[in-house]
């Protein structure tokens, strides 16, 4: 009989809560060992938390070294759950109740045993600084285009910070790319991707990563991941209009918006689909989401078939 246990995790500690009593334990090798011992058989055990960045790494780890299985559930998904169970409070200790309840959502198959890819870590730490130093450049871009041309010593020092963090971005770019193609199944991959109009070599990186961090995902679920997929709202004689459901994926979907901008003029499939959708009426903004999640599949099914993209064939 499982033995679950729900854990809201903050930097130095755990709140636990085992369904009859909490406890607070430290976020460490001695708080875990502490975890194991709440039953008598490993194999019973079962942990629900929330992926809380890199406070969350040390216990995803340990739970792969020992074989304890978790539910790991989305922030969204806790913050949503809270709320239909009339959860207003927060404390940690009410947020580990809260976990704990959420086992009655989960099927059986959702359970397994998580494992942490330390170079997948790595590549979207790299990632997160990269997007950071180019926000940061267009900001001091704009700052730039409107400082006086006669404050010359102003001038000057944006522009060697401009520089400066140029040559940060692209070095940081090449060690996301070396970690990435690491192995020669994610060269070809990257190759491949390449290969679809529109798909250009940054965008080509950052699919590959979002496929990287869900080896074992489905196309259907890919899209579900990035948060492009359809969701619509009716009630009574109201009918709503479709929209994406923008639940995770934000990175991606932001990489991908001009990538599809491109593919519809440029790429006969995209361009086919997307005209399709307009003369059936559907506005233009619904029809670029539905043109991107078409070129999200796409590329996932280049990388999954390990072959270069396919161009429509005209009749």
């Amino acid at each position: 009989m499982e033995k679950y246990i729900g854990i809201d995790i903050s930097k130095a500690t755990l709140d636990l809560y085992d369904g009859e009593k909490s406890y607070k334990v430290n976020n460490n090798t001695q708080g875990f060992a502490f975890i194991r011992k709440l039953t008598k058989h490993k194999k019973d055990l079962v942990l629900i938390f929330e992926p809380t960045g890199v406070y969350a790494y040390a216990l995803i780890a340990y739970c792969e070294k020992h074989g304890i299985r978790a539910i790991i559930v989305g922030s969204k998904e806790a913050r949503d759950y809270a709320r239909s169970i009339k959860q207003r409070s927060k404390t940690d200790k009410i947020d580990a109740k809260v976990l704990y309840r959420y086992r009655t959502q989960v099927s059986a198959e959702a359970i397994t045993v998580p494992s942490l890819n330390s170079r997948v870590i790595q590549i979207t730490q790299r990632r997160n600084v990269y997007d950071n130093y180019r926000h940061t450049i267009i900001q001091l871009n704009n700052l730039l285009e409107a400082t006086l041309k006669e404050d010359k010593h102003l001038i000057r020092s944006i522009k060697k910070q401009i520089a400066h963090l140029e040559k940060a971005a692209d070095a940081l770019l090449k060690e996301i790319e070396k970690l990435l193609t690491k192995e020669e199944e994610q060269k070809q991959a990257l190759k491949h991707l390449k290969t679809i109009p529109g798909i250009g070599h940054k965008s080509a990186l950052a699919l590959l990563l979002e496929f990287m961090r869900y080896p074992h995902a489905k196309s259907k679920e890919m899209v579900a991941l990035m948060g492009l997929d359809p969701v619509l709202k009716d009630s009574g004689q109201f009918k709503g209009k479709a929209r994406i459901s923008k639940q995770g994926g934000t990175h991606l979907r932001t990489k991908l918006y001009m990538p599809t901008v491109v593919a519809i003029r440029h790429n006969d499939r995209l361009r086919v689909f997307y005209e399709r959708l307009l003369s059936k009426g559907k506005p233009k903004k619904l029809a670029l989401m539905a043109a991107m999640r078409k070129l999200l599949r796409i590329a996932f099914a280049v990388v999954k078939n390990n072959e270069p993209y396919r161009a429509l064939e005209v009749a």
